[in-house]
């Protein structure tokens, strides 16, 4: 369906279609299909609005309302959707994803803050168990060189 077409079914002229597809896609985000059509040989392409039955049904609809309301953007709005209230609405559910994403973050970071904290309290206890077991080693050393015992056990430690 072209133009001309879906100006006889509404009723309205075909400058009043033609003018209607970029305001509608302006305000609901809503892109009509359309195919390429060459004229001439160096010219660009020209693009044509190339309209299914749903966009037939859809122009019927606004049309009708447009006579009742005379406001292009409600009528446009209550047919084809709000962009900017569907653009709201798609940002609100990222926003919710993404808090969610980082509380399950934040909660697997304290979880494992937790868990390095609970180690790093292990190892202090073991270094303090070592350095209790090296100072009684350097008692026993310092005790058995006042009995010249020092000397068997270096000796004993370098063969």
């Amino acid at each position: 369906m072209d133009y001309k077409y879906i100006s006889r079914e509404v009723s309205r002229s075909p400058t009043t279609v033609r003018k209607w597809c970029p305001r509608i896609t302006e305000l609901s985000g809503y892109h009509f299909t359309f195919k390429k059509i060459y004229r001439g040989r160096n010219k660009e392409p020209l693009k044509q609005f190339v309209f299914t039955d749903d966009d037939l049904i859809k122009f019927k609809e606004l049309a009708k309302l447009l006579s009742k309301t005379n406001d292009f953007n409600y009528s446009v709005y209550e047919v084809y959707g709000n962009l900017k209230a569907k653009r709201e609405r798609d940002l609100r559910k990222d926003i919710d994803d993404l808090e969610d994403y980082c509380l399950d973050k934040i909660e697997s970071l304290v979880e494992q803050i937790k868990n390095l904290e609970i180690n790093n309290q292990l190892l202090n206890n073991r270094i303090a168990t070592l350095e209790k077991f090296n100072s009684r080693l350097e008692k026993i050393e310092i005790g058995l060189r006042k009995k010249n015992m020092g000397e068997l056990l270096n000796d004993k430690f370098k063969n």
